[in-house]
């Protein structure tokens, strides 16, 4: 008890000041944009996605600020609905369509591990994971025109640019309209970060994820396999690299270390969305919204993935 209480204080430090100063960063980034009337200029690069999908131009713009941050995206569309400018639905499929730009941004950590340590094999695993991403895309947009109405035109005209505010008065402007929602956005993350903190503390993720290695049995994953899943609940880097070791001595084929990687990836997934909903899900949009969002998040993701790797094992 004497070293809970420091662990889970720093550990919380470590968590809220990675993660509060980029819902700071996406809700002035909103305002901001909202001051200068800059709406439509900037979501005409992802305006063909957000107008097939139904979905409101400031979805568009945070589908943009998910490529710099994926959290600070978030704040901005929970700032969004608070405000009314999107709807509940509208912004759950926005948020949903915000992982993608996440996953493209991975490989500046992820292609400099497997690429040496895999060479062609982990390219190809990547390349499976954008492909994941682009279809699980894809789908939530299908949903979001299929049950979104169309935005009104007369809506859409209101997002037309209009003149711009000088530089300090709408800095100013920004500044000042972030307060309230930085305060509503504190107000749900700083006790759900301690509690994430706690559980992370207490072990609470490391007995989920020995319960979760329990079912690797039910993946065609060989023996030898199951070493690189268990490594990859500690990090991808150890994961790779217990690969790269059975691949080089031959253990290991190129398919079965692609299926098996996979496998972990679906397998880790469950500890990465709990850790990730407490400290970004449930802080920006509320324990409600946030779980909603991370489930659906995460189980489109697995279905997809056992999809790929059921065909990946008939066809190799």
């Amino acid at each position: 008890m004497n070293a809970f209480l420091p662990e889970t204080a720093s550990l919380a430090i470590s968590l809220l000041a990675a993660t509060i100063p980029m819902m700071a960063a996406g809700v002035f980034a909103a305002e901001l944009i909202m001051a200068f009337n800059a709406t439509a200029r900037i979501s005409r690069i992802s305006r063909p996605l957000t107008t097939w999908s139904n979905l409101h131009h400031e979805c568009g713009i945070s589908f943009m600020m998910a490529f710099i941050s994926p959290k600070a995206a978030n704040a901005m569309l929970a700032k969004y609905h608070r405000d009314g400018t999107i709807t509940y639905h509208e912004m759950v499929i926005a948020a949903l369509m915000n992982s993608f730009p996440n996953v493209m941004m991975h490989w500046r950590y992820l292609l400099p591990v497997y690429i040496p340590l895999l060479g062609l094999t982990g390219l190809v695993y990547f390349a499976i994971l954008v492909a994941v991403g682009i279809m699980k895309t894809v789908i939530v947009m299908i949903v979001g025109r299929r049950i979104l109405p169309a935005p009104d035109e007369q809506d859409e005209q209101t997002n037309r640019p209009a003149p711009r505010p000088k530089w300090r008065k709408g800095v100013q402007t920004a500044l000042k309209a972030s307060a309230a929602s930085l305060r509503h956005i504190l107000v749900i993350s700083l006790p759900t970060i301690v509690i994430v903190a706690a559980l992370i503390t207490l072990g609470f993720f490391d007995s989920v994820a020995d319960v979760m290695q329990g079912f690797g049995a039910w993946f065609p994953v060989p023996a030898a396999g199951f070493a690189i899943i268990a490594a990859q609940f500690g990090s991808f880097i150890a994961g790779a690299s217990v690969a790269s070791t059975l691949l080089a001595a031959g253990t290991l084929s190129p398919q079965e270390i692609i299926i098996t990687l996979l496998v972990g990836n679906i397998l880790t997934s469950v500890t990465r969305a709990i850790r990730w909903y407490g400290s970004s899900y449930a802080a920006i949009f509320g324990p409600r919204t946030g779980a909603v969002i991370q489930a659906l998040s995460t189980g489109l993701r697995v279905v997809v993935m056992i999809a790929i790797v059921a065909v990946l094992s008939v066809m190799w």
